[in-house]
């Protein structure tokens, strides 16, 4: 006996079923005693920026391709808006450090992202920090945050203001920069993005350079 799909999405949303996107969640999840001690040491971080003593920092790196993250769009009765199919996927790579106040620092790179790449955009952070107070940069723990080359800054870093701060593993939920690349990729950047390579390049640089004045996330 088979049954029509029709019939089988009355009965769903008869039941609540709603059709939309999966969310992409970790494969594990972090082990629970170090997720509480991480988030109750990244509160008092909170608590320490709010009364002017620290400068938090969320670091996390971004690709953009051509394929669109988005495929629905706002499309009129009997229309039907078309994206260009690219049959080879170039990337482009952002690596960003994202204040509370919107400030965004950014580091794009067309290719491999690598810890070299971010010793190299923390060193030409740290100049365009406030000396007057210690600044805590959060990560995650990708191989290029957590690499030889990285550890051996850590000292010279700390001597200089900057402190790292790692998440837990399994946990891209407590880094705020995410919500900023979801905008940005699902919000920001405009279907017309997607003509080109050098046209999506462009797009992104563009909206990069408005965060924290057209484009702005808040927390509550």
């Amino acid at each position: 006996m088979s049954v029509h799909w029709d019939t089988v999405k009355r009965l769903l949303k008869r039941h609540g079923c709603s059709y939309r996107r999966a969310r992409r969640v970790p494969p594990k999840a972090p082990a629970p005693a170090c997720l509480q001690a991480r988030k109750r040491a990244l509160f008092k971080l909170h608590m320490m920026e709010q009364a002017g003593r620290v400068d938090v920092l969320y670091g996390d790196e971004c690709g953009f391709s051509l394929l669109p993250c988005v495929p629905y769009l706002w499309q009129l009765p009997k229309q039907t808006l078309c994206l260009p199919a690219h049959p080879h996927q170039k990337r482009l790579s952002v690596l960003g450090f994202w204040r509370r106040d919107n400030r965004l620092w950014s580091f794009p790179c067309t290719g491999r992202m690598t810890a070299q790449h971010l010793i190299q955009s923390v060193e030409s952070l740290l100049p365009q920090l406030d000396s007057g107070k210690t600044t805590v940069l959060v990560l995650d723990n990708a191989p290029i945050h957590r690499a030889k080359a990285v550890r051996e800054k850590q000292k010279e870093w700390k001597q200089r203001g900057l402190r790292l701060f790692f998440l837990p593993t399994y946990s891209p939920h407590l880094n705020r920069i995410e919500v900023l690349w979801k905008q940005i990729k699902y919000r920001w950047l405009a279907p017309q993005a997607y003509a080109a390579f050098d046209v999506l390049c462009s797009h992104v640089a563009d909206v990069l350079k408005q965060v924290g004045s057209k484009y702005r996330i808040t927390f509550a």
